[in-house]
């Protein structure tokens, strides 16, 4: 679930939450839309909190390089309530910010903090193979989606961008056990529900035809 500040910062938790639960929504993980700069500690509490209500395992942060010492600074003053809710915070940062979020991360026990492997426009199949393998331990998510030359995205399906079956059979393969996203509206690319279940399904199969081999 995406969440802007806007939200996080003008209703409450029962106002959010409660109308998911009424609908019997899952919820795996509740992404703050905008930096954390937007919205501060407060913003990475109340999504936190907001996690626990619906039941979500996760909490995603995205980590620009930019503003990476403030969101990261957040972090650190939000990890107490964080772990009083038993959350994992999985960092999403920005190619340039990868190395300062996990060196973050190295500062911590326990497990809280993970890492969520988003690619973005100019990203390779090899590169993005490359950092969760790295970092093959601390992966909580890997999103997939491709983009054109135009920086259009595109969908896991088609012929061109991200290979996301190349991805998904390495991870697997090496024992991965955590979540594949599509990643398309966040990324710009508003689709049909069922097109969206579509490339789900297929993406679905492939993994448990991958899982019956190992």
């Amino acid at each position: 679930m995406l969440l802007p500040s806007s939200v996080l910062l003008t209703l409450s938790v029962p106002e959010i939450a409660d109308p998911l639960l009424d609908e019997g929504a899952e919820v795996v993980a509740v992404k703050l839309v905008d930096e954390p700069e937007k919205s501060g500690v407060e913003g990475i509490e109340r999504a936190v909190i907001v996690a626990d209500e619906l039941g979500a395992e996760l909490v995603v942060v995205p980590v620009e390089a930019g503003s990476a010492a403030e969101t990261l600074s957040s972090l650190d003053e939000a990890f107490n309530l964080i772990v009083a809710y038993s959350k994992r915070v999985a960092l999403e940062p920005a190619r340039d910010a990868l190395p300062k979020a996990v060196e973050f991360m190295r500062g911590f026990l326990g497990g809280v903090f993970k890492l969520s492997i988003s690619p973005s426009y100019g990203s390779t199949t090899e590169e993005v193979l490359a950092m969760s393998l790295t970092h093959f331990g601390q992966l909580a998510a890997v999103k997939l989606a491709g983009f054109t030359r135009e920086g259009k995205v595109t969908r896991v399906s088609g012929a061109r961008g991200l290979n996301a079956f190349a991805v998904i059979k390495k991870l697997v393969e090496r024992g991965y056990d955590s979540y594949f996203v599509l990643d398309y509206e966040a990324k710009g690319l508003v689709l049909p529900p069922e097109a969206v279940r579509s490339d789900c399904d297929l993406l679905a199969q492939y993994i448990r035809s991958l899982l019956e081999k190992v």
